[in-house]
């Protein structure tokens, strides 16, 4: 909506929602990224989540930051989204079902009593099948309520397992959405340890680029390095995405041979070596890091060999998410209470929430380096109608994906396998079908077994009742 001031043709501000905004680590780095910006001086900001303390307090940080940065933002909370959703423009989802780490280490734990071995377990394996089906009510649920009360309004979404609940939106809705991921900044991170010599950089000999908060000291350095001195354009599916093209910023030189003479050396055997081993056989780069690259992989769980040992394959450090999470919600009483700066918020990574809002209410035409949208031939040898990552553009038409050249063969297959098999759990946990769930996990990477399948399946759906509705029926 456009209105007349003084004979000048102004743009109105957006009316931006975030459900889950009291998120310690998201919702601050969401709230900044749009409070500093620029371009959406005056907008109508409303933050939504059920936990009421945890939304009193980033609801009082964004006054703060409001009123510091001069944002003149209209803001308000809220505990029941429908009060928020009415007449908005952009809807922001970082939620979460059941106690995060608590159910998480359960998707992990379970399907190892039944000989099933997941080294990560949060966007395949049974464990990302079970955190699918409890999500994806909420997801839907959401968008039905964005359907009646905003139905132009576009989903930002930022939950996992991000491919499936992406999808579940796009299958079962008419609502506009594209996920939003930040694991391409690992790639950036992985291939800037590697081609530090070039820029002057020193890089610790035990350096790491994994998930966890305890390594943050290594990678977050080399991500942001790598982002003032590369350029990379990755694709596939989301965790699960490879490097097309690695070139200077600068210069436009391409350093895909400098990178690999580099991770090829005996030396360099120990970093990444699960990803530095599918380079060598696919020949493409992995981006994501081992963390995640090993959900979608057939060949890293057997409990003979155990791969996992032999790649340091682990999933997240559950005690250090608590820690991460308890330092910034500190960070924010602080701040609230006047006892730390709130500048020190300017710099927190935006996540892409500004750029793609900027891009479509302002036409800005942002180009935006990791999208998750439907496929329609943007990766020409994947199925048409999954949702695949491809870098891509924000602008008035909304957000644009950019066509690119075909997978190499062999890793189209893997993707088509994950995204097939992903179908069928989106279907599942829709409808709360057990036979196509069984059915759908027989189909996952990790699972070799159909004794061990049922058995998994009707723990996890047992374990996990309370949040799965779906399937009382």
């Amino acid at each position: 909506m456009k209105f007349i001031t003084r004979g000048i043709l102004m743009q109105k501000a957006p009316v931006i929602v975030i459900i889950g905004a009291g998120s310690a680590v998201f919702g601050q780095r969401a709230i900044s990224a749009i409070l500093r910006s620029e371009h959406l001086k005056g907008a109508d900001l409303r933050l939504v989540d059920t936990d009421e303390s945890a939304l009193e307090l980033m609801y009082n940080l964004a006054q703060v930051m409001n009123r510091q940065w001069g944002s003149r933002a209209s803001l308000s909370a809220h505990t029941d989204r429908r009060q928020a959703l009415p007449g908005a423009d952009f809807v922001i989802l970082s939620v979460q079902v059941g106690p995060r780490e608590e159910v998480w280490e359960k998707d992990w734990r379970i399907p190892r009593d039944y000989g099933i071995y997941q080294p990560y377990a949060e966007n395949s394996g049974p464990g990302g099948l079970i955190h699918t089906a409890r999500n994806l009510p909420l997801i839907l649920a959401i968008a039905r309520d964005m359907e009646e009360l905003c139905p132009r309004a576009w989903m930002m979404n930022y939950v996992n397992p991000l491919i499936r609940l992406t999808l579940a939106v796009t299958r079962y809705t008419s609502i506009q959405v594209v996920g939003m991921c930040h694991q391409l900044l690992w790639g950036y991170a992985m291939a800037m340890a590697l081609l530090a010599d070039l820029y002057d950089i020193d890089v610790p000999r035990d350096v790491k680029i994994d998930t966890n908060h305890e390594t943050r000291h290594f990678r977050e350095p080399l991500m942001a390095a790598g982002l003032e001195h590369l350029d990379i354009k990755a694709a596939g599916i989301n965790h699960f995405s490879w490097v097309y093209d690695i070139r200077d910023k600068a210069t436009g030189e391409d350093l895909y041979p400098a990178l690999r003479e580099r991770w090829f050396r005996p030396e360099r055997a120990d970093f990444e070596p699960l990803s530095r081993e599918m380079y060598q056989i696919f020949g493409l780069m992995p981006t994501p890091s081992d963390s995640h690259l090993c959900e979608f992989l057939p060949f890293v769980h057997d409990p003979v060999k155990k791969p996992w040992e032999r790649y340091g394959l682990h999933t997240q450090s559950w005690t250090g998410n608590h820690a991460r999470r308890e330092v910034r919600r500190e960070l924010a009483r602080k701040i609230v209470a006047g006892q730390e700066p709130v500048e020190q918020l300017r710099n927190l990574r935006s996540e892409g929430v500004p750029e793609v809002i900027e891009g479509i209410h302002c036409n800005r035409n942002t180009f935006i380096h990791q999208l998750n949208l439907p496929n329609k031939g943007l990766i020409p040898n994947l199925q048409d109608d999954a949702i695949v990552e491809v870098p891509g553009v924000s602008c008035g038409q909304g957000v644009q994906g950019l066509a690119m050249p075909p997978l190499p063969e062999a890793i189209a297959e893997l993707c088509r396998r994950e995204l097939a098999y992903s179908s069928l759990v989106v279907d599942a946990s829709v409808a709360g079908d057990r036979d196509l769930a069984l059915q759908a996990m027989l189909l996952d990477p990790v699972v070799n077994d159909v004794e061990s399948a049922r058995l998994t399946l009707d723990h996890l759906l047992r374990e996990f009742a309370e949040f799965l509705p779906q399937f009382e029926r």
